[in-house]
């Protein structure tokens, strides 16, 4: 459900010396079970209180295109920089998102990269940059002494692989491959990295998907599919609080059928938005408000019976009036489109600072 314009962080640098965040709250250390997304650049402002409201994990989408731009040895990590640094100096941690296939590499964005033997290695070296930068002994952190050491060690591969809009054909055989190859090639250049499952649309509408459940139970019919993932995804969206919670428990059923109790669950995607108008909208900001608290604390009760790991919002920030979106997408966020706080962000706080 997520949009393309979450991407938009590398077209122009992050975005900086808009004010102070604020003082919502007094700084203590961010919470990685609280997690948010962006769809809009990021800006130092914005992290600095992501940090304050003690959210402690920031998922950064990773449009494949962004970084490779046809030439593999100068792939341009600048604005991924940018964020890991900007995150790492406030204690938040970074979940990578890699998705979608480069245009100069096939016209549909959707189709994962296994076709062929140079996409596969494409897709690999894409991949071996970015661990090898960021990762236990990334050379980031060599070259950026003054920045606190934070590794990256979770990264997630791909979006909504059982839905028509981010995977063509839709198939679990297919992101067996991507996912095998992608492990393998992560967990060579850093044996410490942990791989987490693309985030799975929970009930695609009729037509355009395989439900979640079902998906991943197809996905463990794949030969080596079980070994090659540490964590699980799902993307439990509803009209409401109640049906999204019950969303994500297909996930774990699944997972202990299989025997594997033992892994965590991410919900890597979340939101309801604050409009009248769209399929998960709340019609007010009050009644945003209270979906986003009521969800956060069920799965702060449920967090060890599903063994979750952590809950990201979907978004920040609103979007202005004519971007290009989802008509979900434009007012699910914590802060409108003038970076003024919706009642969202205050029930969020009162939940980060009980936590």
């Amino acid at each position: 459900m997520k949009v393309r314009l979450a991407t938009l962080v590398a077209a122009g640098a992050l975005l900086v010396g808009l004010g102070p965040a604020g003082a919502e709250r007094a700084e203590a250390a961010p919470n990685p079970f609280f997690g948010v997304m962006a769809q809009m650049p990021m800006t130092e402002a914005d992290f600095d209180r992501m940090a304050k409201g003690r959210l402690g994990t920031y998922r950064m989408p990773i449009d494949w295109g962004t970084v490779d731009q046809q030439e593999p040895a100068n792939m341009n990590w600048e604005w991924v920089d940018r964020v890991v640094g900007l995150t790492a100096e406030r204690g938040i941690t970074v979940l990578p998102n890699f998705h979608d296939t480069p245009e100069w590499i096939a016209p549909d964005r959707r189709r994962v990269p296994i076709w062929n033997g140079e996409v596969i290695g494409r897709w690999q070296a894409f991949l071996r940059q970015a661990v090898t930068r960021y990762g236990s002994n990334g050379t980031f952190w060599l070259d950026h002494p003054d920045i606190p050491r934070r590794p990256i060690r979770f990264w997630q591969i791909w979006n909504e692989p059982n839905i028509r809009y981010w995977a063509w054909p839709v198939s679990p055989a297919r992101y067996t491959k991507l996912l095998r190859i992608s492990a393998r090639t992560i967990r060579n250049v850093d044996p410490t990295a942990k791989i987490v499952l693309a985030g799975l649309y929970s009930r695609p509408p009729d037509g355009t998907g395989i439900s979640a459940g079902r998906y991943l139970h197809r996905l463990y019919r794949q030969p080596g599919f079980r070994n090659s993932f540490d964590v699980a995804a799902i993307h439990p969206y509803a009209n409401n609080t109640n049906r999204s919670v019950r969303r994500t428990f297909p996930i774990r059923r699944v997972m202990n059928r299989h025997r594997q109790r033992g892994k965590q669950i991410m919900v890597t995607e979340l939101g309801w938005g604050s409009d009248a108008n769209s399929s998960f909208g709340q019609g007010s900001l009050d009644g945003q408000a209270r979906q986003l608290y009521s969800a956060y604390r069920q799965y702060l009760i449920l967090r060890h019976r599903l063994r979750l790991k952590s809950v990201v919002w979907f978004s920040w920030e609103d979007l202005p009036p004519g971007s290009k979106s989802c008509s979900f997408c434009m007012e699910t966020g914590l802060f409108d489109i003038f970076g003024d706080p919706k009642p969202a962000w205050g029930r969020l706080l009162d939940l980060t600072h009980a936590n």
